[in-house]
This record gives C-alpha cells, sequence and structure tokens, in this order.
C-alpha cells in the first residue's frame, strides 16, 4: 500500500515521536494490558519496536509464555479534537527477547538507550531483558474516518521514509 506523506508523517510522529505504548499480551488465558516505553529502530532491514523490561513483571512472563502480542501508540490528547479523531496505530507483533550474546544484542541496546538514556542503570540489574517486537501487520488511524490496514513492510517503508516498489 502506497501512503501519501502526510499519512507516513502521522506513522513517523508515532512511532518516532512517542515513547510510551499500551502492550496487550495474553495473561492466564485472558487479555492483559501494561503500559512500557518503546523505541523504533530497523535490524537487518527490518522494523522492530524495543523494549527493556524486568521479569518480576506480568507481562515479561506473559510474552515468554505467548510471544504474539500488540502494541497500540497514540497521539497525545489535543484540546478541540475528538479522542476518535486522534491518530494512532495498532501493531500486531512477535516479541523476541535478545539476550546479551545476541548478534544484535549492542545495537538494540543503543537503540533503546539512545532514546532513554536516563535507564542505563537498569542494564545493571539481572532480571532485566531487552525485547524486540517484530511487526506482523498494523491498523493505522490518521483521523476520523481515516482508518487503514498496513503489512509490515509497508509499515517499515513509510518509517524508513519511502514506499516499496
Amino acid at each position: 500500500m502506497n501512503l501519501d506523506s502526510a499519512t507516513t508523517d502521522i506513522l513517523q510522529s508515532l512511532l518516532g515521536g512517542r515513547s510510551v505504548a499500551a502492550l496487550a499480551t495474553l495473561h492466564e488465558g485472558r487479555p492483559f494490558a501494561s503500559m512500557i516505553p518503546f523505541a523504533a529502530m530497523t535490524i537487518a532491514g527490518r522494523l522492530r519496536l524495543v523494549t527493556h523490561v524486568s521479569g518480576l513483571s506480568a507481562h515479561t512472563r506473559d510474552m515468554r509464555a505467548t510471544p504474539d502480542v500488540c502494541l497500540l501508540v497514540t497521539a497525545p490528547e489535543s484540546a478541540g479534537v475528538m479522542p476518535q479523531a486522534l491518530p494512532r496505530v495498532s501493531i500486531s507483533a512477535v516479541a523476541e527477547f535478545i539476550p546479551p550474546d545476541h548478534p544484535h544484542a549492542a545495537v538494540v541496546k543503543a537503540a533503546y538507550l539512545g532514546k532513554f538514556p536516563e535507564a542505563a542503570d537498569l542494564f545493571h540489574l539481572g532480571d532485566f531483558s531487552l525485547v524486540a517486537f517484530e511487526p506482523t501487520s498494523a491498523r493505522l488511524v490518521a483521523g476520523f474516518a481515516r482508518a487503514m490496514t498496513l503489512s509490515a513492510e509497508s509499515l517499515a517503508a513509510a518509517l524508513a521514509g519511502s514506499q516499496p516498489g
């Protein structure tokens, strides 16, 4: 799907400019949502959203048990804009835990700390893990009555500033 420049700008603003996502996991057979900080990056030519999570968190245990997740990133509320018209993207993804010896561990850590330098001390705690989310599809609402489904490739291309040919 080819996106116009305004829609591409919305995606870039959401995934590059926002720092928090709602993370939906399956918890003991039921839906569960939590908040996570995230950074967007490209690894080996593929878009990844990355986070750093504690093993004490329910969502971490949930992702280890069932790596299929969904992330929701929304634009900030704005005076005079109906909540239904706020841009947002819901991204279905697969969570991959990135151990310290993973070939991409250093670049994933650098991307996360590039956005959240204040989190550096958390990397010294043994119960924290890096997680890379590989998008499988996305549902973008670019404004009121402007919804579309995007493939993982279209999402990555929009964030890279180009569209697949």
